[in-house]
């Protein structure tokens, strides 16, 4: 409930202050579970992926944040849930997959922290949950200076199947691999986009 509501205050907020347009949303599963990948500059990225896909999204953040137990509260209420950053989070890799075999979206940033200096980075827990899951990741490509007003686009892929990985018996270095690419595929939809814009 509070989610619908938070969606729908925001939606308008969202409009009014980053002039934000969504491209793509016939890319988007009409049901299922499935990952949301994005690549992640601000703090306002998860708002902005939420906002502009409709159906409801659950999201990790870092454990410290629930600390506070009235932040901690709010959180859960909006689809969020801890995790313990540095570490194999067994609890939250445990919540991830339970919420993606049930048919649930789970919006995740493969860079896994904000990412400034523009290179290729990912981690590999994100390849691993959609494996193991066997749900297809959608890419989504956020533009903007992040200013008052200023364009933003958010651009959304087509699904990428990782169907040829299922069942296979796979090593980190494979899961790396496969979350620098849907990296790249990322970062390839931003570059098509912002290539438009300056032509």
């Amino acid at each position: 409930m509070l989610y619908s509501f938070a969606r729908v205050l925001l939606v308008p907020i969202f409009l009014f202050f980053y002039n934000y347009r969504v491209i793509g949303r016939d890319n988007v599963p009409k049901d299922g579970g499935y990952i949301v990948c994005a690549n992640h500059v601000s703090a306002i990225d998860p708002i902005l992926v939420g906002v502009s896909l409709r159906r409801r999204m659950y999201f990790m953040a870092k454990s410290e944040l629930f600390k506070n137990v009235f932040l901690g509260t709010l959180l859960n209420w909006i689809s969020v849930f801890p995790v313990k950053r540095g570490e194999a989070d067994i609890g939250s890799i445990k919540t991830s997959l339970k919420l993606l075999k049930s048919g649930k979206i789970l919006g995740l940033f493969p860079e896994g922290t904000r990412n400034k200096t523009g290179g290729v980075v990912a981690e590999p827990g994100i390849a691993m949950l959609a494996v193991k899951s066997q749900v297809p990741v959608l890419p989504v490509a956020i533009i903007s200076s992040y200013k008052f007003f200023k364009r933003t686009k958010v651009i959304i892929g087509k699904p990428i199947e990782l169907t040829e990985y299922h069942g296979k018996k796979l090593l980190n270095e494979d899961y790396l691999k496969i979350s620098l690419d849907i990296m790249n595929i990322i970062n390839d939809l931003k570059r098509e986009k912002q290539n438009e814009i300056d032509s």
